[in-house]
């Protein structure tokens, strides 16, 4: 036991120091680092691919202007078809103008003593009523000036145009018009270049499809009064009338053919109507006239206001706008306006 507490003690006297205190230990004499894993290396995302460029359909409201070749007189909406009928005395042709497809030729309309001038166009409906004969097809006036005035029937594929016999050349025929009950009317004058002008309106019966027959309602045979009758459109209970040398809106009740005086406008040409039951009226500028006889300007900034048509889906107004310049075209305008 005594070798043991001897060797003890030696080693507790080895393990100080020269002071008598304790030695520390000495930590080693380099840290090895941990190593270092590089993070993966980031893959960038799908570049982006940006929407293709978007690009606005024009608005079939317009303002759009067309210019035409042609010498364009009345127009007539065809909401069945979404198809805008016009027509163009220097080709004597119908046209058509639709948003896809432009302006193209219809048909080529029969020839008569007097030239080329045509007037209104008018659908007939599928009803009965005073337009006898088989219903169906398009109507077109012809002015003749006084040697050739007429009435041209088109099919319903508008492929065959008719001269309707039976009609008094004489009369120059322009406003025309078919009633919600299928009766057709259509206006017409006499006279002019010094002689006397004398207007009127007569309901036209056709029969199988080639000749027609009229009725004067208003005018020379009544004291109704009027002179140079260029428009006219006809409702459920009225016949309206533009008076050019006047420049007078007349309304004929249905029945009883009774004439009275709507409004007097600063210039007059032909006439369409709208949903709400205002007219539209061409002349120097485009006017609307309400059923009180309101007469408002609409359009200021054209030449001359011929026909005008309302497509009531896209509430815009067509009008033809007419060059009284030579070697100015006429122009069919598309205008934006709400019923």
């Amino acid at each position: 036991m005594r070798h043991v507490h001897l060797l003890v003690g030696l080693l507790a006297i080895a393990a100080c120091g020269d002071d008598g205190e304790s030695t520390p230990i000495d930590a080693p004499i380099s840290t090895i680092d941990a190593p270092t894993i590089d993070a993966p290396p980031t893959i960038d995302a799908p570049p982006t691919i940006d929407a293709p460029l978007t690009i606005d359909a024009p608005d079939v409201r317009g303002p759009t202007t067309i210019e035409l070749a042609g010498e364009a007189n009345s127009l007539y909406w065809d909401a069945t078809s979404s198809t805008l009928f016009f027509t163009d005395s220097n080709t004597n042709s119908l046209m058509k103008y639709t948003d896809a497809g432009g302006v193209e030729t219809v048909i080529a309309l029969p020839t008569t003593t007097g030239g080329a001038s045509l007037g209104d166009i008018a659908k007939r409906g599928g009803g009965g009523g005073g337009g006898g004969g088989m219903m169906g097809g398009y109507l077109v006036a012809n002015v003749g000036f006084g040697q050739g005035g007429s009435i041209f029937r088109l099919n319903g594929q508008t492929t065959q145009a008719t001269n309707l016999t039976g009609l008094d050349p004489v009369r120059q025929r322009i406003g025309l018009s078919v009633a919600p009950d299928g009766t057709i009317y259509v206006a017409y004058s006499t006279g002019g270049g010094g002689n006397p002008q004398v207007g009127g309106v007569s309901t036209v019966v056709i029969t199988n499809n080639v000749s027609a027959a009229e009725t004067e309602i208003a005018g020379s045979t009544t004291t109704a009064g009027f002179k140079q009758v260029v428009g006219l459109v006809a409702t459920n209970d009225a016949v309206y009338v533009s008076d050019q040398t006047d420049r007078k809106i007349y309304r004929i009740t249905r029945p009883g053919n009774v004439v009275s005086e709507l409004a007097t406008v600063p210039s007059a040409d032909l006439l369409a109507l709208m949903p709400n039951g205002d007219l539209l009226g061409g002349g120097d500028d485009l006017y609307r006239i309400t059923p009180a006889g309101v007469v408002t300007t609409l359009i200021a900034d054209a030449e001359q206001v011929r026909g005008m048509a309302f497509d009531d889906v896209n509430d815009r107004i067509f009008f033809i706008e007419h060059s009284t310049t030579a070697g100015v075209p006429d122009k069919l305008q598309i205008r934006p306006l709400d019923n």
